[in-house]
């Protein structure tokens, strides 16, 4: 009996487990809806400790909330509470609730039926450069030039912009078809940031005198930080419909910008730093000084700078998709925006306006119209279009707002354009697991150009083009070559060409001409980037390959090449830009070595070069390369402790490189520029290092305390703002600077509640 009754227990078992085995994916099934419906909630405090101080946290700190406090208490908040018996919920997340990047959401909601919610956010953004300078009222609208003696003996200042978010949203389903949706977001801005104003007197002022002597000053830089208070409002209402074949919205958005500042106006003493060539070079820096002549260019740098000013915008749209066929199906947008800027000069502080004219009065109007088509003729063909045309109006009346040497007067520009974008594509799947994608696309630009010399609204420029066009194509092959190993390789080509020149010199003004023409008679000029013909040409090669359930590996290749293909003067040379290039390689891996322990890692490099040929003294070949690397690891050592690791490397190299540009008639570059690209420019590096380590320890069932360590390492050495430990000077003794070598490490610890 004993053996039978062991023998029957034994059967029951294997059932059991057998029952079980088949049924687990539905119990998971199961505890992932359960997670779904009634999701977990959980409390995070702690406390966050950063070695250093502010100029040591400068990079790291800039958006995080740590580069004034070495010290902080942080909270964590995700609250999920549901009602069965009513069927409503209330959701409640806040992250980084004790630092200055913190952000707060509440929303109730009953499923299917409404929804309203709101969030509160923040963010400062600090400088990562100190100011040090003996500028009165620094931040505001009325600041006070005062020279230093010597560099570095003035008041030290970090800038910063904070930004304080609220927005309200709420949901209302109508009926089973009919949704409304409606959001408001306000947002305040609240600083100063770093901003400059220069001048360089030339004949075009009268009175400014332009010879540079040891008394007389004839150009000056300041440092002005723009204040800012800023106020933006977004608003946007929905009415959804779904039925059948058909979704369609209904909508209306609104944005209105308001600036509480018109502008910037300093007081300039009528004494500065006096750069003379032959007077000691850098020497001047510590106390040469010249007069700013007559008082001229004094008047010219105390003049008002504009700030923002008001402006508004408002778009109805209407959106969807209609199912023409089970396997057809469109989708639809039109949308009309106007947009206006019509805020009084005066109330900006701002005078010498045209006669007559009190406000720009600018108004844009814009039109969307877009359609899309994608179908499934076979199983094996898949074809889809889209089309979209926009049509920019730009109805701000003209005036005669720019002037030089109080002669020679000119409009304000219009941005009046007309676009057109198509895209046609089909996908077949070929034999041998291939699937093969062509692509064709279409661009039209139309812009407003002026005719004749009476409607001038440009200054500097040779000629303009009314029209540009662009027409390339796409190919793609993609392959599953195993169960394990996928792969693509992709190549695409277009070229931007257009219409003949409008012709903007006194003598031919509004006339057309080929750029072979316009070129015969001015052989250095210099067009427009976006407007001239360019040939795009880019390749892309992907793989994936999953050799294990435990190993998947990815790489990515993209190489593509912009070049200026527009006629050039043989002996002058092509001016302005020439070619840009972007290539980046990228290899990323994961292993998991067992259920508990998990490794991953990437590298990456990316190659970017600009050229472009200045027109006089030197042709530029800009140079950047970034190069990166991570590893990272995560596991288990028991049931309660958690821990892992990840080492992150980037360094970033740009060159800039030169060389003498010849004459226009090809004769050889002067000395004086052969010696100038002798002396070159120094490289810019950025290169940083960080190492993360943190570990999770469960206390019980609904209590955790996890320890967070990190330092990073990170070296910026640049010329822009100071080169050799010499910081950059402005004109009153100003300087900006930055610790070139910062290291931060980051001691966190947090205890976790969950219920």
């Amino acid at each position: 009996m004993n053996l039978v009754k062991q023998n029957f227990d034994f059967r029951k078992t294997l059932v059991s487990l057998a029952v079980i085995a088949a049924c687990a994916p539905v119990y998971a099934q199961d505890a992932e809806v359960a997670e779904l419906i009634r999701p977990e909630s959980s409390i995070s405090i702690g406390v966050d400790s950063v070695s250093g101080n502010q100029r040591d946290r400068a990079l790291f700190g800039q958006y995080n909330g740590m580069r004034d406090n070495g010290t902080s208490v942080n909270v964590d908040l995700d609250i999920n509470k549901r009602d069965d018996a009513t069927g409503t919920s209330v959701t409640i997340k806040g992250r980084n609730l004790g630092l200055d990047n913190r952000d707060l959401s509440v929303t109730h909601e009953k499923q299917g039926d409404w929804k309203y919610g709101f969030d509160y956010s923040e963010l400062v953004r600090h400088d990562p450069r100190t100011v040090n300078t003996g500028l009165l009222g620094a931040g505001s609208t009325t600041p006070t030039v005062v020279r230093l003696a010597t560099p570095g003996t003035g008041t030290d200042y970090n800038f910063q912009i904070k930004r304080v978010g609220l927005g309200l949203m709420g949901e209302k389903w109508i009926t089973p078809n009919l949704q409304f949706e409606v959001t408001f977001k306000n947002e305040d801005k609240d600083g100063a940031r770093l901003f400059a104003k220069g001048f360089t007197c030339s004949a075009s002022v009268p009175g400014c005198n332009t010879t540079q002597s040891a008394t007389n000053q004839t150009w000056a830089l300041l440092m002005l930080p723009e204040p800012i208070n800023s106020t933006t409002k977004q608003i946007e209402t929905k009415l959804n419909y779904s039925r059948d074949n058909l979704n369609l919205t209904a909508g209306y958005y609104g944005s209105f910008f308001t600036n509480d500042n018109g502008n910037i106006r300093a007081t300039v003493p009528n004494v500065l730093n006096n750069f003379t060539a032959g007077s000691g070079g850098s020497s001047n820096l510590s106390g040469s000084v010249g007069g700013i002549q007559g008082i001229t260019l004094q008047n010219v740098m105390q003049q008002a700078v504009a700030l923002q000013p008001d402006n508004q915008a408002h778009q109805f749209y209407v959106s969807g998709s209609y199912r023409i066929s089970p396997t057809v199906n469109s989708t639809f947008k039109y949308a009309y925006t106007h947009a206006t800027q019509n805020e009084d000069f005066a109330s900006m502080g701002l005078t010498s306006a045209p006669a007559g004219v009190t406000s720009l009065n600018g108004v844009v109007d814009t039109t969307l119209a877009q359609f899309g088509l994608t179908a499934r003729p076979s199983s094996k063909l898949s074809l889809l279009a889209n089309l979209r045309y926009e049509d920019k109006d730009d109805k701000t009346p003209k005036a005669l707002y720019n002037t030089e040497n109080g002669t020679t007067f000119w409009y304000n520009g219009h941005t009046s354009t007309n676009k057109i974008t198509g895209k046609l594509e089909a996908s077949y799947q070929l034999p041998v697991n291939l699937r093969a994608t062509l692509g064709l696309d279409y661009n039209s630009l139309k812009r407003e150009v002026p005719t004749s010399i009476a409607e001038e609204n440009v200054a500097g420029l040779v000629a303009l083009r009314a029209r540009n066009e662009e027409k390339g194509y796409r190919l793609e092959l993609r392959r599953t070559m195993s169960e394990t190993l996928t792969g693509s390789v992709a190549y695409s080509n277009s070229r931007r060409n257009g219409s003949d020149w409008t012709s903007l010199a006194a003598a031919s003004y509004g006339q057309l001409v080929s750029a072979t023409q316009l070129l015969a008679t001015t052989a250095t000029a210099t067009l427009p980037m976006n407007m001239v013909n360019v040939d795009r040409e880019k390749f892309k090669l992907s793989a994936n390959w999953t050799p294990t359930d435990q190993i998947e590996i990815q790489f990515n290749a993209e190489d593509g090449t912009d070049k200026n293909a527009t006629d050039f003067n043989a002996i002058a040379g092509g001016k302005g830009w020439r070619e840009s290039s972007n290539r980046q390689y990228s290899l990323d891996a994961s292993y998991a070595v067992s259920d508990n322990w998990k490794l991953t890692g990437y590298v990456s490099q990316g190659n970017q070069n600009l050229k472009i040929n200045r027109g006089v003294d030197y042709i530029g070949d800009l140079a950047t390369r970034s190069d990166g690397l991570g590893f990272g690891v995560t596991g288990k050592i028991s049931s309660k402790l958690e821990v892992g690791a990840q080492l992150m490397y980037l360094k970033d190299t740009t060159k800039y490189g030169m060389v003498a540009s010849p004459t226009a008639t090809g004769a050889a570059p002067s000395a004086n520029n052969l010696a100038q690209v002798a002396i070159g420019l120094p490289d810019v590096n950025y290169q940083s290092t960080r190492i993360s380590l943190y570990g999770t320890y469960a206390v019980d069932k609904k209590s955790s305390v996890r320890v967070n360590l990190i330092h990073q390492r990170t070296s910026l050495d640049e010329w822009t703002w100071g080169y050799n430990g010499v910081p950059f000077v402005y004109s009153d003794n100003t300087t900006v600077n930055m610790n070139q070598n910062q290291d931060v490490t980051l001691l966190g610890i947090a205890y976790i509640y969950k219920f």
